[in-house]
């Protein structure tokens, strides 16, 4: 290759970085974002969170149709038109949660919490041994992880996927980290793929600690499993968090987080999931269906507020309608 020829294509790789930093998962329209709440006051909010969504909306492509196509997954008796305007909801919705979030993020805002099944907190309270809380994409993850390890006052470890863009990476890493300084019975882990981070899951199930982790998507390196929560309706999802559950054997518990309004977020846990113990020649659905059905309990009723932008659920042909 010749000079000007590797000239040209360093040229195309620095275009291609920083169109990937303006893009859908890039660093560039946080950091604005973050550097606009600095300065914008708090009732023009709505304005600019319905500019954000509708720009993004018409940008990410793909994840307004998988968006779409879980919807009409989820309600087929829904038509196109309805199953977009749905989509544009949940990008919407998640607009506002991440608002929020930044908010909280430059000391620009606060928000109100609320925890509903305080029997079944306490009883996580009170606990001497491990256990998981299985949750999913609803609300802000990241905002409330601390909340609830707060309120169990025990170290809850909560495990998340890292950010596709490494520019990206480093801001969610700077805002972690911060939070663990102030709340040290709050830790991140990241689930990199094939770094062990099972092992070190059980490890830290076996001293007692809280595992949090999110069931309900599949990305990267994730090893995926389908099931069928209902008749013609199957879900995609990862197979290590049952997986770690039933070789574990602790406790685990179901939690969503819901947002109420302005500001206002609702952690709801949910009574133990009891998981049927693995055995050589068992169903390997019987848990999945399980904890696919508690999912659908809950985003069913709360789907703008489910933010999976990658396909999970769909219909079988000739399935129930």
């Amino acid at each position: 290759m010749d000079r000007f020829s590797q000239r040209a294509l360093t040229e195309d790789q620095e275009k291609g970085a920083w169109k990937e930093r303006f893009g859908v998962f890039g660093d560039l329209p946080t950091r604005f974002l973050i550097s606009g709440l600095k300065v914008a006051p708090w009732f023009l909010e709505p304005l600019l969170v319905a500019v954000w969504t509708l720009v993004f909306f018409g940008v990410a492509g793909e994840q307004r149709r998988a968006v779409a196509a879980n919807l009409k997954a989820l309600f087929p008796e829904w038509g196109s038109l309805r199953c977009l305007g749905g989509a544009y909801l949940v990008f919407w919705n998640f607009a506002g949660t991440y608002v929020d979030a930044m908010r909280c993020e430059t000391k620009t805002g606060e928000v109100d919490w609320e925890i509903s099944g305080e029997d079944w907190a306490g009883q996580v309270e009170q606990m001497s041994d491990g256990c998981i809380i299985l949750t999913a994409h609803m609300g802000n993850y990241d905002m409330a992880a601390p909340v609830f390890s707060e309120k169990f006052g025990r170290p809850v470890y909560a495990v998340r996927a890292p950010e596709r863009n490494p520019e990206m990476q480093k801001i969610k890493e700077a805002e972690l980290r911060q939070k663990e300084r102030e709340n040290p019975l709050f830790r991140t882990l990241y689930n990199k793929g094939g770094d062990m981070l099972g092992v070190e899951l059980a490890r830290l199930l076996g001293e007692g600690n809280v595992v949090a982790v999110q069931g309900d998507r599949v990305i990267f390196e994730v090893s995926p499993m389908e099931v069928e929560v209902e008749p013609g309706l199957v879900m995609g999802m990862p197979r290590g968090p049952l997986f770690l559950a039933q070789m574990s054997k602790v406790p685990v518990f179901p939690l969503f987080i819901l947002r109420d309004g302005w500001r206002r977020y609702r952690v709801q846990l949910y009574p133990r999931l009891e998981l049927p113990a693995r055995r050589r020649g068992a169903d390997a659905d019987e848990a999945a269906k399980l904890w696919a059905k508690a999912i659908l309990e809950a985003v069913r009723p709360n789907w703008s507020q489910w933010f999976v932008f990658e396909p999970v659920f769909r219909r079988e042909e000739g399935g129930a309608k």
